[in-house]
Parts: C-alpha cells; sequence; structure tokens
C-alpha cells in the first residue's frame, strides 16, 4: 500500500463464551467458517498489517454474545 487510509470493521468478538462456543459449531458444520478472534488478537493483526493508533470496542448484546467494532489508520510506507 503506499498511500494512507483507515479501516473500520464490527464483528463477534471472541471475547464472549457464547461467541467462542458458536466459533466451535460452526467450523464442524460450516466449511467457509473461518474463525471468531478475540480483541487483543485483532488488535495484534491490525497492527502486524501496518495500522497504528487501534481501537477497539466491544459490544455486549446479553451475558454471552457481543460483538466488536476495530478502527486503525494505516501508516504509510
Amino acid at each position: 500500500m503506499t498511500g494512507g487510509g483507515q479501516l473500520m470493521l464490527t464483528d463477534w468478538c471472541g471475547d464472549y463464551l457464547m461467541c467462542r462456543l458458536f466459533e466451535r459449531y460452526q467450523r464442524l458444520r460450516a466449511h467457509a467458517h473461518a474463525r471468531t478472534y478475540r480483541t487483543h488478537e485483532c488488535a495484534r493483526m491490525l497492527k502486524e498489517s501496518g495500522y497504528a493508533a487501534v481501537q477497539i470496542e466491544t459490544y455486549k448484546i446479553n451475558w454471552l454474545w457481543g460483538l466488536m467494532t476495530a478502527r486503525g489508520t494505516h501508516v504509510q510506507a
């Protein structure tokens, strides 16, 4: 990437128990399902991919389910 840019994504958050259990179920049933990440894993991958100022917010749906939104700015190369 030659320029800067911003990324924002929202997905299930592996920090919540039911999201982790559902991920295991999906891996057995749906071959297209890849992975549900925890917030620290998502932050690490974004930083390793050249994103700075990474911010992650979690949203609790109920005591079992939750989402996260990750934001980052790509550092110009």
